[in-house]
């Protein structure tokens, strides 16, 4: 059964999407981390249909927007890091509310993957992870999105300037008051150095129950930089199962892409 919920925040609503199992729930629910920008609009059917999965397996999943995104009250620029992490928290208490458990699971995709990453160091409730192509260094993630940003300006700006140089948006992150044009989102300099800040790596992991790293790419061979996700939260102590899905990048594609192989690779090993 699919609910749309309202959830309170200081800040405003979230507005939430319930996937209630039809039979008792068999364990904790799972809260959606979305990704980043325009990323969570092209991901949105696959987020979708695994939230169905993951309730036909018999686990409740809340996928939500964060505050300032999607359906949700707030203006993207007024959103951090900080307020991203946050509303995890606070959709992870509304979760734990309506199933009457005291744990639940974290999953999130690229950007949200890494904040559900470090949301679950500070709730004590998260039982689980599951990281679908977590980035684990922000800072050479928003080193892309800026460059794609400068090349962009470059071919559409009449006059063959190009617009910002890749100096002037470094500058940008480093400002007060700057508001950054990231691929069309207006992001504030504040939320970008913290988004920019966030990483998965040895000395910052201390998660050390189950996780699901899940590799999306053309080819199954293991890149180094999920392996490097895998092998730090090993050193924290984690059970890791590592998955190999030879998908194409669904956040960064334009039409339809459906990921079955996600939906079977999450509901197993929720389901072990």
């Amino acid at each position: 059964m699919d609910e749309q919920v309202l959830i309170e925040t200081p800040r405003g609503r979230l507005v939430g999407m319930l996937h209630s199992p039809t039979d008792a729930p068999r364990g904790p629910g799972v809260v959606f981390c979305h990704a980043f920008a325009e990323e969570r609009k092209s991901s949105a059917l696959v987020m979708a249909r695994l939230a169905r999965a993951v309730a036909a397996a018999g686990r409740p999943a809340l996928r939500f927007d964060y505050y300032g995104c999607g359906d949700s009250e707030g203006e993207f620029v007024e959103a951090t890091a900080r307020t991203h992490l946050d509303d995890v928290g606070t959709a992870a208490r509304f979760l734990q509310e309506r199933t009457g458990r005291d744990e639940f699971i974290l999953l999130g995709l690229r950007m949200g993957a890494t904040l559900a990453a470090r949301a679950a160091e500070e709730l004590p409730g998260c039982k689980g992870l599951v990281l679908i192509e977590p980035l684990a260094d922000g800072a050479t993630y928003f080193d892309g999105q800026m460059r794609r940003s400068l090349v962009r300006n470059m071919l559409t700006r009449a006059d063959g300037n190009g617009g910002a140089r890749d100096g002037d948006l470094r500058r940008q992150m480093t400002a007060e008051d700057e508001v950054i044009d990231m691929d069309g989102f207006a992001l504030s300099a504040e939320a970008c150095r913290e988004l920019s800040a966030l990483s998965i790596r040895p000395g910052g992991v201390t998660f050390g129950r189950p996780v699901l790293v899940c590799q999306v790419h053309f080819r199954d061979t293991p890149r180094p930089d999920m392996e490097a996700v895998c092998a730090t939260y090993r050193q924290a102590g984690a059970d890791v199962s590592f998955e190999r899905l030879v998908l194409p990048p669904f956040w960064n594609r334009i039409e339809v892409t459906l990921a079955p192989e996600l939906e079977e690779a999450v509901r197993g090993w929720l389901t072990r």
